[in-house]
């Protein structure tokens, strides 16, 4: 909504945008902004080919959770039924963390996001994570800058392993000391 009031307020003769997801998940048209052209694109082979971005290795991690009775809606799952689905869920913690162990070489090492559904699973994760001896803390959109920077510092000099977040660090975010995603 920001972006749409700027774009619809300014009118350039040119309007140059730059963004790593032009297949956005909300379904939004971004190219009507831009005339509907793309002036040159780069996608994620090609940019790890050309060392603009780091090569990754991905694990898909079963998860025995049924979402088979939760409601659908816009596209995605009920953000209020998916956290109470998740949250408390010891289990499925357990084998978020055992896979971890098996996945990564070295825990001591980890520097990692983990993206959560709610204000309530960041917080649950970072505390099992904590009680599981893996240091994380978790963060919302509503964290002040204060905590927001103090978690950063914390995280790139590994004094905690995991950063739990929700509604924050979406895009626009760079700490190149991140060497593990969770989704």
């Amino acid at each position: 909504p920001s972006y749409h009031q700027l774009l619809t307020y300014y009118r350039p003769k040119i309007l140059l945008g730059l963004t790593a997801t032009p297949e956005r998940m909300d379904g939004k048209d971004i190219l009507a902004y831009f005339d509907q052209r793309i002036a040159a694109e780069i996608r994620l082979p090609e940019a790890i080919e050309r060392s603009l971005l780091c090569p990754f290795q991905y694990f898909g991690v079963t998860d025995a959770v049924d979402l088979d009775s939760l409601k659908w809606s816009r596209g995605d799952y009920e953000k209020n039924e998916l956290s109470k689905l998740y949250t408390g869920n010891d289990l499925r913690t357990m084998m978020i963390i055992k896979a971890l162990t098996k996945y990564i070489t070295d825990l001591e090492e980890v520097k990692g996001l983990g993206f959560c559904v709610s204000k309530d699973h960041a917080a649950y994760m970072a505390e099992r994570f904590h009680a599981a001896h893996i240091p994380s803390i978790s963060l919302t959109a509503d964290s002040s800058e204060e905590e927001r920077h103090t978690a950063k510092k914390k995280l790139v000099g590994g004094e905690i392993r995991f950063i739990f977040v929700v509604d924050l660090y979406n895009e626009g975010v760079d700490i190149p000391e991140v060497n593990t995603i969770l989704f």
